[in-house]
């Protein structure tokens, strides 16, 4: 048992405190706090562990480190940094304290998304990426050098060079043209690894396949899973994220795509997971000729409109939040597109935002000037939770929508603002 005890000062009663792990191997333990704020509580650990002390209001947390029979006393001080933003002073004493301060100080998703941003690493290429992000994990591992504890050490090595290989996979999206050094570097991990992997193993195959054109290639994929997976779970976690995915876009061919899923659970379909039928449903509520469901949104005024109301123009409409780096890349394309039907009365751009945080929305459509007339901006409340997304089964961004002048789906999949066969595509409506 680890065994953590201290106050919290100025703490609120009825607040929740919480200490998680990561990783789920031990279940969450809600704290037994005085009134005064302090506590005395033992965690269950079966060997050395990160784990999160969460405080729920005023929000804020930090790490700490646990060991079997470890001890430690801290008196924690929230202090705010910016509004509705705050950090945790912790004065910690006991076991460990070697390695509570050199957590609370490097660390590396902290340390790597300061550097590396969406944007920079599309700029930067695969290569370079690569070679720069090694870099910095060898500086990384420097700071290591002078801690007494080698089995941290060792195991936070580990962790650091797993996710390294996380980091790399987030090139995915940013491939306009098959990277050859990126290729070469996924042939060589495992892609049975886990299940992360698989899923963005899958995804990679995909972006370049629907840059190719080829219609049948979710068919062909789905079928070729069985040879390129060996590891069960892999498999299926790779298969199931793959068919969501599809699924979300409604294609044409909905139902053969589906009827080629199934066959990878024949015998056992009743393991299909729930959500992937239920994805499965949306899609063929979806798919083009279907009418498209009609929703709600605001502008920055907080003037609601509805999608129907804008029925007798061809509308492109594109989901986004500025969260996604991704997403924020096409915005010059969106506002060339606009610029390019701004005399036409026709067609009507939409950008539809689903971030949570509405002021951040709203200070980012400040820093657009001169939008023309027919790109209108809108948003949705509820992020992913919206009435919008879940209609639309949107599960990822961005997504590029086509809705011709009857109110009919031409494409829940449309290209990209900034490819060539977009302008053609609206103008066959």
């Amino acid at each position: 048992m680890a065994r953590f005890s201290g106050k919290i000062v100025g703490y609120n009663q009825g607040n929740n405190v919480i200490i998680v792990d990561p990783q789920g191997n031990i279940p969450d333990d809600t704290l037994q706090l005085k009134n005064d704020g302090s506590f005395n509580t033992a965690v269950k650990v079966d060997g050395p562990t990160e784990l999160i002390f969460s405080i729920e209001q005023p929000q804020v947390s930090f790490k700490i480190y646990a060991t079997q029979n470890s001890s430690a006393k801290m008196t924690i001080v929230p202090r705010q940094v910016k509004d509705n933003e705050y950090v945790a002073d912790v004065n910690y004493d006991g076991d460990n304290k070697e390695v509570f301060s050199y957590i609370q100080t490097y660390d590396f998703n902290n340390i790597i998304s300061e550097k590396f941003s969406d944007e920079s690493i599309k700029k930067m290429g695969f290569a370079k990426f690569r070679d720069s992000l090694r870099n910095e994990l060898f500086e990384l591992k420097k700071t290591l050098a002078l801690l007494k504890d080698k089995v941290f050490k060792v195991s936070k090595e580990a962790e650091w060079e797993k996710k390294y290989v996380y980091e790399l996979l987030r090139y995915v999206p940013f491939e306009e043209k098959e990277d050859k050094e990126f290729t070469l570097w996924f042939n060589s991990i495992d892609y049975n690894a886990d299940e992360n992997i698989a899923i963005s193993y899958v995804a990679r195959s995909y972006h370049l396949a629907s840059m190719s054109g080829n219609n049948n290639y979710d068919v062909d994929f789905i079928k070729d899973l069985p040879r390129i997976f060996s590891n069960k779970e892999s498999y299926y976690a790779a298969a199931d994220a793959h068919i969501v995915n599809v699924m979300a876009k409604a294609p044409v061919n909905t139902d053969q795509i589906y009827s080629t899923y199934k066959k990878l659970y024949a015998g056992h379909e009743s393991d299909i997971p729930d959500y992937v039928k239920e994805s499965y449903e949306e899609a063929k509520r979806n798919v083009a000729g279907k009418s498209a469901p009609d929703f709600e949104m605001e502008d920055v005024n907080g003037n609601k409109i509805k999608l129907s109301d804008l029925k007798g123009k061809t509308i492109y409409i594109d989901v986004w939040a500025t969260w996604c780096g991704p997403c924020k890349i096409e915005i010059p394309n969106m506002f060339n597109l606009a610029e390019h039907y701004k005399d036409d009365n026709t067609v009507f751009l939409v950008s539809i935002s689903i971030d949570q945080d509405t002021d951040r929305w709203k200070n980012t459509m400040n820093l657009i000037e001169n939008k023309p007339s027919n790109w209108g901006q809108y948003h949705v409340i509820g992020a992913l939770d919206s009435d919008f997304c879940k209609r639309y089964n949107i599960v990822g961004i961005p997504r590029f929508m086509l809705i011709d002048r009857d109110g009919k789906v031409v494409s829940l999949d449309a290209p990209r603002p900034g490819q060539p066969e977009t302008i053609s595509l609206i103008d066959q409506q």
